[in-house]
């Protein structure tokens, strides 16, 4: 592609955000993202419950900032400043790795989206559907610029962090009604701060879970700046030692613009149906069925054989889990589990599990392989190919694309409430619960954020 066509590109894309209207938008976007709103709350909740230490790292340096304002730490009785709830919030919706998944640019968005415009939206007062276009542009401008820079870009770096602060970025500068020549600063300032390596994806620490937080941290910080008068790069995407080829091995242009406001990234957003990393969900939920439909016992079976699409080498085949985080990561592990228990729940990624020798036992009969070939065959996806050999000669096989969750196998309205619910009651009570579900389900109807998020603190 020749350099004349890479001119102006993050202007462009600037003009389209600046443009960019909820009025425009089709109704199964605007559901799309309501739900996935209600997802990302419902996994923060869940976080409190389910991921307290970590929570609590980051609530507690929160509440020593005695920082001033009027934005909700979700589950938080005080309120605090912009940018720390958006931090706070950021790393609380993504400790237990149950939020969304944009699989071209393999990125949770939600974590940081959810953050940033929620954050912004309390001081600013927003409405409903100022908050649901927002969080359709970040998304959108976030999968976009991951679909120009991957794959090589995940060698070293973490989608979540990277692609997630721009896609915020954006979503702040909205918020804040910047021009487009201020979005393109935004833009600027997210870009030159992306960061966050792929260490915490591969080893589960806490790493991880401070990339959305970061990402939104950084959106408010930019977008607040910017509309203060201060100044940032200009055409920083395209620009020769830029966000694109300093990021991308082979960086592609193209997907940037491509029919802009025809398609929204967020229609090819999928949720989790299981609290464990993505590439391990259409290996539990094959290896399920397989021992259900054949009525298979955990003790008929000498062995698992798994053969999925290649991500990274390594990815997800972590046999030694050291943390519940890591062990949500591991797909040896999270497949044991769903053998010893008929199913795989958030409750169960404790030390006791992961010190539990007949899971440590089920663990080694399983055999993971990746292949090239199945990645090829099913882009966007991380196929699996499951045999199961049982201890009398006998064995069972089965292959699955998608996952549950995944936008070729949605999960239904119900579904995702039914999550959301069980998340989030241990925290919210149940009738808080109902009245948070109708009011992101009625999200454009509601005048002002405040609405939702006194309930939320």
């Amino acid at each position: 592609m020749g350099h004349h066509q890479n001119e102006k590109l993050t202007k462009k894309l600037s003009e389209f955000a600046f443009d960019f209207s909820y009025d425009d938008l089709p109704s199964e976007v605007t559901e799309q993202a309501k739900l996935f709103i209600l997802d990302t709350l419902g996994c923060a909740l869940g976080g409190r419950t389910q991921a307290k230490e970590e929570v609590s790292w980051i609530t507690m340096f929160a509440g020593s900032q005695n920082s001033k304002g009027n934005s909700t730490i979700f589950g938080e009785k005080e309120r605090t400043s912009a940018a720390t709830a958006a931090l706070a919030n950021g790393a609380i919706a993504h400790t237990i790795d149950f939020d969304d998944t944009h699989m071209p640019s393999i990125t949770h968005l939600g974590s940081s989206l959810v953050a940033t415009t929620f954050a912004l939206g309390e001081e600013l007062n927003s409405n409903g559907k100022d908050i649901i276009e927002a969080f359709v542009l970040g998304f959108d401008v976030a999968g976009r610029v991951g679909r120009c820079a991957m794959p090589s870009h995940y060698k070293y770096w973490h989608p979540t962090a990277t692609f997630g602060g721009i896609g915020a970025a954006v979503a702040g500068a909205k918020l804040l009604k910047l021009d487009s020549k201020q979005i393109e600063m935004t833009i600027g300032l997210a870009a030159d701060a992306a960061g966050g390596l792929r260490y915490g994806v591969d080893n589960g620490d806490f790493s991880k879970s401070l990339h959305p937080a970061m990402a939104a941290m950084k959106a408010v910080l930019f977008a607040q700046l910017i509309n203060n008068g201060a100044t940032g790069p200009l055409g920083i995407l395209e620009y020769s030692s830029g966000f694109f080829n300093a990021f991308s091995e082979e960086p592609n242009f193209e997907p940037l613009l491509d029919r802009l406001g025809e398609y929204y990234e967020i229609s090819v957003g999928g949720l989790k149906s299981y609290p464990t990393i993505q590439c391990s969900h259409t290996a539990i939920s094959k290896t399920l069925e397989l021992v259900q439909e054949n009525g298979l016992h955990k003790d008929d079976i000498a062995e698992v054989s798994i053969v999925q699409s290649e991500t990274m080498p390594g990815q997800g085949m972590n046999y030694t889990p050291q943390s519940p985080l890591a062990a949500r990561l591991s797909t040896p592990f999270a497949v044991s589990l769903g053998l010893q228990d008929g199913g795989v729940s958030l409750e169960r990624f404790t030390e006791d599990t992961l010190a539990d020798p007949e899971i440590n036992e089920i663990m080694s009969r399983i055999k993971i392989d990746s292949s090239t070939q199945l990645a090829e065959e099913h882009p966007n996806t991380v196929a699996s190919i499951v045999d199961i050999k049982t201890r009398d000669g006998r064995s069972f096989s089965g292959k699955q694309i998608f996952a549950k969750g995944d936008p070729n196998n949605r999960m239904t309205a119900i579904e995702i409430e039914d999550k959301f619910r069980k998340l989030s009651v241990p925290i919210l009570g149940k009738e808080k619960v109902t009245q948070v579900t109708s009011k992101i389900n009625n999200l454009q109807e509601i005048q002002d954020l405040n609405e939702i998020t006194q309930i939320l603190r």
